[in-house]
């Protein structure tokens, strides 16, 4: 008998690495690369921890930008490199790595971690569908009334929510609702795009609302610059509202109604139970903490734990529930803060102002490039990993003036305006959810959302710094 071939005994088996491993691979080279130029490039321009730190960011850069690795595990990376390379070594700055792992647990990782917590609870109980629901009804039946009805709500629910998660609960509710519109009216595509453009927008109104939020608070709170939920709330309401009223008028320019009225069936399935009274009155009681923090003087990360732990004892958040929620946003998030803490620590702030001629720009100036670009990176990256690049510079260049309060308007500005960015199917995940759906296409997002990309970039540089700073006047 002939020995059996090794075709015969088995399919030989490939020994090609996998394509996301060779990604990787040449984008870990190429971000260790670029580090290791900027090192040594800039040896006579630098000291040795302004040096190692500026590596650290041009990694984290490529790296980001990417998305070779998981973007927390970027942050995770950032984190571990600035204990070995910056804190244990004596390097004669005042930086431990105690300092450094204080990112991980820095108030707003606790703010945003109530946020979920919060959020998870109001999905969990069905509190989000049966509101939005009941919201929807005095908007009458009307398309301008119907579209705005819809839009406030998302933006709304946006606020207190992840806007991934209010563009899912909202496309539920919204998509029957479309169904009844002819499908030879324009309208119906102009009533799904609604909700991820408010959802996108709606973000900016609390300090938990989306990331960048989150990260620029904490940008200023490690330069002494403290900004409450009122405060914050009292500018990004009315630049929302402003922006809304865009978006609004543009879809029904583009989309317009073939008829004055729809009878649209709204759903009417309400539940009441013990769970569902104690998450509604959780959710008022949090809100009204945060909305009159002025006046207790208790921390919004604080209050942040009140449905964490109410949620938790009652059961009403499992275990299954806790281990579910977007920790790698935490991460993500504290590599960005830890990111800004090294750069001030290591006196990369002051080189950077130094070196490049920021100082001549006019502050309006800064701040229209600075959100510029950011409405550009958002475009193409995600809004945090935009954040975590954009705050940490705009933070190095404003060490340079003087003026505090310049400096929280330009971290808000650039938070504001990574927001902002929505041209495109794949910028944020609301507009990756509606495109899902199968209701619109790529080329209705590129058209609307580049457009009011545009137009509420305009908005917000010519009316954003002024509106900030009439605020922060006040309080």
């Amino acid at each position: 008998m002939t020995k059996p071939t090794q075709t015969e005994e088995a399919p030989a088996q490939s020994t090609a690495r996998p394509l996301w491993l060779n990604v990787t691979l040449l984008a870990l080279a190429v971000g260790a690369g670029v580090a290791a130029y900027i090192y040594l490039v800039q040896a006579d321009m630098m000291n040795e921890p302004q040096r190692r730190m500026a590596a650290i960011f041009v990694m984290a850069l490529v790296l980001w930008v990417t998305e070779a690795v998981p973007l927390f595990a970027t942050s995770l990376l950032v984190i571990v490199t600035q204990v070995w390379l910056i804190a244990v070594p004596d390097l004669g700055i005042d930086m431990e790595y105690t300092d450094v792992f204080a990112a991980l647990s820095n108030p707003i990782i606790f703010l945003f971690l109530g946020g979920f917590i919060l959020a998870k609870g109001v999905q969990k109980e069905g509190l989000d569908v049966q509101m939005a629901s009941l919201l929807l009804r005095p908007f009458g039946k009307t398309p301008y009334g119907i579209l705005a009805g819809i839009m406030l709500i998302t933006a709304v629910f946006s606020m207190w929510m992840s806007n991934t998660a209010t563009t899912a609960m909202m496309v539920v509710l919204v998509a029957p609702l479309a169904a009844q519109i002819a499908a030879t009216d324009r309208f119906r595509t102009g009533l799904i795009l609604g909700v991820p453009f408010a959802a996108n927008i709606g973000g900016i109104g609390t300090p938990i609302g989306t990331p960048p939020n989150a990260i620029a608070l904490a940008q200023l709170t490690e330069r002494g610059l403290e900004l409450n939920f009122m405060e914050w709330m009292a500018f990004a309401v009315p630049l929302l509202l402003g922006t809304l009223a865009v978006m609004w008028l543009a879809l029904l320019v583009i989309f317009r109604p073939a008829t004055k009225t729809l009878d649209l069936h709204i759903p009417q399935d309400f539940r009441i139970s013990f769970n569902a009274v104690l998450v509604f009155l959780t959710f008022l009681v949090t809100v009204g903490l945060w909305l009159t923090t002025p006046f207790h003087g208790v921390p919004n990360a604080v209050v942040a734990m009140v449905p964490a732990a109410a949620f938790t004892v009652a059961r009403i958040i499992g275990r299954h529930d806790f281990n579910r929620l977007e920790w790698d946003v935490l991460i993500l998030m504290a590599g960005g803060i830890s990111l800004g803490a090294g750069i001030t620590a290591t006196g990369l702030d002051e080189w950077i102002m130094e070196s490049f001629a920021f100082g001549d720009l006019t502050p309006f100036a800064l701040i229209a490039v600075s959100c510029v670009i950011t409405v550009f990176l958002s475009t193409i990256i995600s809004n945090t990993v935009t954040a975590n690049i954009m705050l940490p510079l705009g933070m190095a260049i404003a060490a340079g003036f003087e003026d505090a309060q310049f400096v929280q308007v330009l971290a808000i500005m650039i938070a504001i305006s990574s927001s902002y960015a929505m041209g495109l199917p794949i910028s944020t995940p609301p507009n990756v959810i509606a495109y899902g759906s199968g209701m619109i296409s790529s080329r209705n997002i590129m058209l609307v959302g580049g457009l009011t990309s545009c137009v509420a970039t305009v908005i917000i540089v010519l009316t954003g710094p002024g509106v900030v700073e009439f605020i922060l006047g006040l309080f």
